[in-house]
Formats: C-alpha cells, structure tokens, sequence
C-alpha cells in the first residue's frame, strides 16, 4: 500500500470522477485507475462500483475511506513536521546555565525564542560551572553556559558573553544620599556597611580587594546572597547588570556611579561539542538569539 494509491483513492471520492482525479494530479486516467487497482489487491475487494461515467463507494470503500483519509493526514503533518525541524522551527533544546546567568539578558533569550519560536521545546537546567560541563559530558544538555575562560578542549566555543558589572545598594542605604553627587570608590568601600566581596573573575576580585584596608567591614557571600544582603539593606555588592536589572527597573537597589569606578565585566561563554555549523536548526535558533540579544 503506497501512499500514491491513498492519494488516488480520496481524489477519486472528493471529485466523484478518475478522470477529475487524473487531472488534479496532472497524470492520466490509466495511472489513477491502476492505482486504486492496486490499492484494492491490498485491501481485498473493490472500493467503487463502476457504471458509466458514475462511480460509487462500496461498503468497503466507505468502511476503509477514513482510515485511507486518517493516514494521509498523519502522513501530511510528519511532513510538515520534518520540514519544520529542518527549517529549524520545531525541535527540543536542553540547555545548562549558570545560577547567576537566569535573569536579565538570559530572560531576554527565553522571550526572544518563545515569541519567534513557540515550537521549539527549551530544557533549562541550572548548576554551577563544573556541573554545566559534567551535564554536557555525561549528555544531558546539549548546550551550556559557563565561565570564560574554559579549558576542556572538546568543547567549542559557540559565542562570548560580556555582562557589565555594577555597583548597587539599597535605596535607602547611607550611600544613597551619595547617589546624585559626586563620591569615589573610597567612599563607597568605606561606607559599605559592610562591603559584600563576590567572586565573578580574578580581575574584578583582585580589584576589590585593593580597595580593602585593614580593620574594613566586608564580608565573602555568593553573588545571589550578596544581591539579598543588598535588597534588605545590609552593605553593598559588585553585582552583574543583569543580574540586578529587575531590582533596578522596580528601585529596590540603586546603580552606584563612583568617579573613578572602572569598567569591569563577567565573561561567560556559549558552548558546546558541536560546532556553530553542526548544530541542530533547532540549535541555530538558540544561537541566533543569544547572538541577538546579548552582544
């Protein structure tokens, strides 16, 4: 049973005629004929009576008609699914971040591929660098993002990913009476109450901690904890930007602005085994977005 003779078969029915049916699919009558000949081999019996120019189902024509009809559908929509995956707007994504990489610019991603491709299923799991590579190691995501540098030669780098890292404190800490005027690093250091030292590089550490003297109120917590003793008023944090973007769009923390702040950033990267030109379409899309919306 081949899929031509179903075709054949339901033209035949829908346009009451071989002829009709022929001229549809650009082909002659002899070819619909045959066809629907073969078709009836396979289904043990005929599927029209035949007088004159008239032709009618037979009972087994109209019991196996939406069964032939069922299978044609199926047969369109793997169809269209398969050139949907190979356009790249159907397909499953697992994908691994970083605790700190879920907000923000990772948020805009999300909304950028739900809103241009809705069909494509996104797998988000979380976990610190070393479990982002093991997840990809072991298979269970097919991308990942994690710190730049990295130094597992099998994975390549698929795009880099500069976030800005700011300065902030709570609206109504001391330092916000600073806030419109002009301080210093010092000042902000001295002032903390205490001063919350986050990891995010050796660069924006060692920075910190130059600005550190002997008997200053500081403490050591993880970023996530940091922007908490933040939020409730307890010292300031170098946070990302995107990381504090929604606390900053609703004012809960203010964007410090020291005279002599330099600029400092966290570097991440996209990776995977895959090269760029590898990837799934599904992981093209994926790309594409992150391409889009944070560079």
């Amino acid at each position: 049973m081949e899929i031509n003779q179903l075709r054949a078969f339901d033209l035949v029915v829908r346009l009451g005629s071989f002829s009709k049916a022929a001229r549809y699919l650009d082909v002659s009558q002899p070819t619909i004929s045959l066809r629907v000949k073969e078709l009836e081999k396979s289904v043990g019996g005929s599927l029209f009576n035949r007088t004159g120019n008239t032709v009618e189902m037979t009972d087994l024509g109209k019991g196996f008609l939406p069964y032939a009809r069922q299978a044609l559908d199926v047969l369109k929509k793997g169809e269209e699914r398969a050139h949907a995956i190979r356009e790249g707007k159907w397909g499953e994504i697992t994908l691994g971040t970083l605790p700190t990489f879920t907000t923000g610019l990772f948020t805009n991603v999300l909304t950028y591929m739900y809103d241009n491709y809705p069909c494509i299923d996104l797998a988000i799991h979380t976990g610190h660098n070393q479990q982002i590579i093991e997840m990809l190691y072991d298979g269970f995501i097919k991308m990942g993002v994690v710190t730049y540098p990295f130094y597992n030669s099998d994975l390549k780098e698929l795009l880099l990913i500069k976030e800005p890292l700011i300065l902030v404190a709570q609206r109504n800490h001391v330092l916000a009476n600073l806030y419109k005027g002009s301080y210093s690093v010092h000042d902000v250091f001295s002032k903390g109450r205490p001063f919350i030292l986050t990891d995010w590089s050796d660069e924006s550490k060692n920075w910190q901690r130059s600005h550190m003297t002997f008997g200053m109120d500081t403490i050591e917590l993880p970023p996530t904890t940091a922007l908490e003793f933040v939020r409730s008023g307890k010292g300031i944090a170098l946070i990302t930007e995107s990381m504090a973007q929604e606390d900053l769009e609703r004012g809960k923390v203010i964007k410090l602005c020291p005279t002599d702040f330099p600029k400092l950033f966290r570097w991440l990267a996209l990776v995977s085994f895959d090269s760029k030109a590898s990837l799934t379409p599904a992981g093209k899309k994926i790309l594409k977005a992150f391409t889009t919306n944070v560079r």
